[in-house]
């Protein structure tokens, strides 16, 4: 079967797909990109940036993953 073929027979199944099929595809799809293939926008890098710099300048701050998790369970 040919590339254009199969895009052709691909794009007939999708149209017709119900929704647990076209999450399943959406979740194929997702996890074929790569890191290249996002970009953050620059507000998004300053935040990070921050976030970094505060971490470094005074690492005791944070919390570790069970102390995390626990506080994220209690807000559910």
């Amino acid at each position: 079967m040919s590339r254009v073929d199969l895009r052709d027979e691909i794009h007939q199944y999708i149209d017709k797909a119900d929704d647990r099929i076209l999450q399943l595809i959406y979740g194929m799809m997702q996890a074929d990109l790569s890191e290249e293939d996002y970009e953050l926008s620059e507000a998004h890098k300053q935040v990070l940036d921050e976030r970094l710099t505060a971490h470094k300048s005074n690492p005791q701050t944070g919390s570790n993953w069970k102390e995390a998790k626990e506080r994220i369970s209690n807000q559910l």
